[in-house]
């Protein structure tokens, strides 16, 4: 990486992101990662976008089940995010090396994050190649607010807004 790259990368952790995991089942096949690229993008219909690396377990995931969820999670989730944002579900099935709760959803198939603030239940409606990562573009189908709690947010550190 050249010094106008290291300095474009330092400028953006700047930008502050909602921490998510992001869960996606299909078949016999799922996994939980990490994402800090998600925004809304509209109200009506509701739609959010996630930004996945195309070398992500879950990217191929995610484009065959056509759905997602995407588990806002707190400060107390830290170090699940860390674990799912560092490992790959190409090696390791992370619902079972972590013992991820999860709760059953009510429209789609991808496992809900039973100790997140929020769980969003996403169909597929889009998706478009962005650079070295796809945005992935649901319609917010059913929506779960679990409990109170500020949101884990990441910028040059993972934090909470106070």
């Amino acid at each position: 990486m050249n010094t106008k790259e290291k300095s474009f990368k330092q400028a953006l952790k700047k930008i502050a992101n909602t921490v998510a995991i992001v869960t996606c089942e299909n078949g016999e096949r799922r996994d939980a990662t990490t994402v800090a690229w998600i925004t809304k993008v509209s109200n009506v219909p509701p739609l959010i976008m996630i930004s996945v690396s195309s070398k992500r377990y879950i990217h191929n995931l995610i484009s065959e089940a056509k759905e997602f969820n995407v588990a806002i999670i707190g400060e107390e989730l830290e170090d699940l995010a860390l674990f799912c944002g560092t490992k790959t579900a190409y090696d390791v099935d992370k619902f079972n090396e972590w013992n991820i709760e999860t709760m059953k959803p009510y429209l789609i198939s991808s496992p809900l994050i039973k100790s997140a603030l929020v769980n969003l239940e996403c169909t597929l409606v889009n998706k478009f190649e962005v650079g070295d990562h796809t945005a992935f573009i649901g319609e917010v189908v059913a929506a779960h607010n679990l409990r109170e709690g500020k949101p884990l947010i990441v910028t040059d550190r993972l934090c909470t807004l106070d």
